[in-house]
């Protein structure tokens, strides 16, 4: 028996130890009413009936008191039983015998055996109920039992055949009442069960769905009909920076100011929304959202969220890449039918200007003319770069960090890097796989334009690393340093300490023509993007306006990269400048 079924049966005992004294008061007190109404007196001694009350009373206390010690209840319940009919039948024999009015309490003990025993139990008090009655309705006929310890005695003798029938008629009560009350008591008891593993089942289901809500990486909060949270899930809490601390019972305004507008048709549709809204530490997130009608307890709102940015950024990404696909396409046709004029044009001011002398106003505009030639024909080149790259499939390998220090001797001596001090924090032997002229280019191109955002001069930093990145690897291919080799990549990052970005033309500096300077065609950010684009990495750029930008470029280890038997220390050096 579970600890749960005992204390129930426990429960139940108790029960019928409270119903045995009442039961038993009411019904001697009663009886003794009838009896001194229609029987004549034998005696004026009412000693034994006072001696059944406190017997009753005293084994009531006596099981109660042995209650907590018994192990084996349902055996401590029989026992009560079989003394609750003996008391009973001592009672009948002391009322009168064949004439009292007690034996209806033989149905209450049979009716307690059954509701606490079942109808096992019930069969049990009926049939010692029946022996117990029917011998005690046999001797008090033949005047075997002695007469002097009845209070009361019937006026008129009883006759054989009332006897017999009485006798019958309360022992097939006694085994009637068993049986339906036993029946009932199962069935409740049944039921008992079901509404308790119910109960238990509702419990692992209300647990159940609170591990689900808290786990689920949407964002979940609740409100009631003030606009108060009263409740805020993990993801919640992850997506906004703010703790159910934070926002109990704070008014969604407060916490989230002019996310639910009253009067937007999307709010009270339940229509996906997506809004602007600032974390814990100020940072600008887009949620998407929708709100769902509560119709029960303390909840009025429930609104599930995400958080929209990288998804938003994304799709930046990819309608920046369809651009520049149609421009690549678009660039490739033109420069193939404007590049081979375009000689012709050259060749021949060429040979014109080595055979007319010019001089003065005449030279110089000669000069402009071969000078724009050759800017246009550059313009071309980078057109030509732009559309077709190098495919990746035919390239070297190549160390990265060399082709930075290769790109930042020769620009540190052109006359773009005037004022520029450069430094370096270079991990070497990272490699990479991709056209060496193309990622030089890359470099190139960034140094040009941290240059251009420094026109007083200022400070050049560019570091590169190895990061671990998100993704899928392939585990039997270890770089020695526990990680699988697809599964990390190169960081470089170029910092300068120029003028920055607006925050407005963050979104479109990758853009082809897009150029904050008058003189720049636009063409020197695009290409980088497309170049390092088609090496499989990424680049972003962060930039505080007046304190310059930062350009941050992520390429794929190369899938050659040698093996090294010391837990891969020898492949880098320490990180170093462009001196050493």
């Amino acid at each position: 028996m579970n600890q749960s079924a005992s204390q129930s049966f426990k429960r139940k005992l108790l029960a019928l130890m409270v119903l045995r004294v009442v039961i038993a008061l009411v019904f001697l007190g009663a009886a003794t009413w009838f009896q001194l109404r229609n029987v004549s007196l034998i005696s004026q001694s009412y000693y034994p009936l006072h001696a059944i009350v406190v017997a009753v009373g005293l084994l009531t206390i006596a099981y109660a008191v042995a209650l907590g010690r018994v192990r084996n209840q349902r055996f401590f319940a029989y026992v009560q039983v079989t003394i609750d009919v003996a008391l009973v039948t001592l009672a009948v024999y002391i009322t009168g015998g064949i004439a009292s009015y007690l034996p209806v309490l033989y149905f209450i003990s049979v009716m307690g055996s059954s509701m606490v025993l079942g109808r096992r139990g019930g069969y049990y008090a009926a049939s010692l109920s029946s022996i117990a009655y029917g011998f005690l309705m046999e001797l008090d006929f033949y005047k075997i039992l002695p007469q002097k310890y009845m209070v009361f005695t019937p006026a008129v003798p009883p006759v054989w055949e009332d006897v017999v029938t009485t006798t019958a008629t309360h022992i097939l009560g006694f085994f009637t009442v068993a049986y339906l009350v036993g029946y009932l008591a199962e069935k409740t008891a049944r039921m008992e069960r079901q509404l308790e593993e119910k109960e238990v089942d509702f419990d692992r289901l209300e647990s159940l769905n609170r591990l689900i809500v808290e786990n689920i990486p949407t964002g979940i909060m609740t409100l009631d009909e003030s606009g108060r949270i009263t409740s805020f899930n993990s993801a919640a809490s992850r997506i906004t920076g703010y703790s159910l601390k934070d926002v109990y019972l704070g008014h969604v305004e407060d916490v989230f100011p002019d996310l639910l507008d009253e009067d937007s048709e999307s709010v009270v549709s339940g229509v996906r929304t997506e809004k602007t809204v600032r974390k814990k530490d100020g940072e600008e997130i887009c949620l998407g959202f929708t709100v769902s009608r509560g119709h029960r307890g303390d909840i009025s709102s429930i609104v599930i969220f995400q958080d929209l940015t990288q998804l938003k950024a994304m799709e930046d990404q990819l309608r920046r890449d369809d651009r520049l696909k149609a421009l690549g396409e678009l660039s490739a046709a033109i420069a193939h039918e404007v590049r081979n004029p375009l000689a012709s044009i050259s060749g021949s001011i060429q040979l014109l200007s080595q055979d007319m002398e010019l001089r003065g106003e005449k030279r110089h505009l000669m000069d402009i003319v071969l000078r724009e030639t050759e800017r246009l024909n550059s313009l071309i080149t980078d057109f030509l770069l732009f559309a077709k790259p190098a495919p990746v499939d035919r390239a070297e390998r190549i160390d990265v960090s060399e082709v930075i220090r290769e790109t930042v001797k020769v620009f540190s001596n052109s006359p773009q890097a005037k004022g520029v001090d450069i430094e370096g924090r270079l991990e070497d032997g990272l490699f990479i796989d991709g056209d060496r002229r193309q990622i030089s280019q890359v470099f190139w191109n960034l140094f040009l334009n941290a240059a251009n955002a420094m026109p007083q001069g200022g400070r050049l930093t560019v570091a590169s690393t190895l990061k671990d990145a998100p993704g899928g690897s392939v585990p039997n291919r270890t770089d020695g340093q526990g990680g699988s080799m697809e599964s990390r990549r190169i960081q470089i990052e170029i910092t300068d300490t120029g003028e920055g970005i607006e925050p407005d033309d963050l979104s479109k500096i990758f853009d082809p023509f897009f150029s904050t300077r008058e003189s720049g065609t636009g063409m020197g950010l695009a290409l980088v993007h497309r170049i390092i684009e088609s090496h499989g990495g990424s680049i972003d750029v962060t930039s505080t306006r007046g304190e310059g930008a930062t350009f941050r470029i992520m390429l794929p280890l190369s899938t050659a990269q040698p093996a090294f038997n010391d837990g891969g220390r020898d492949r880098h050096k320490a990180a170093s400048g462009f001196g050493g």
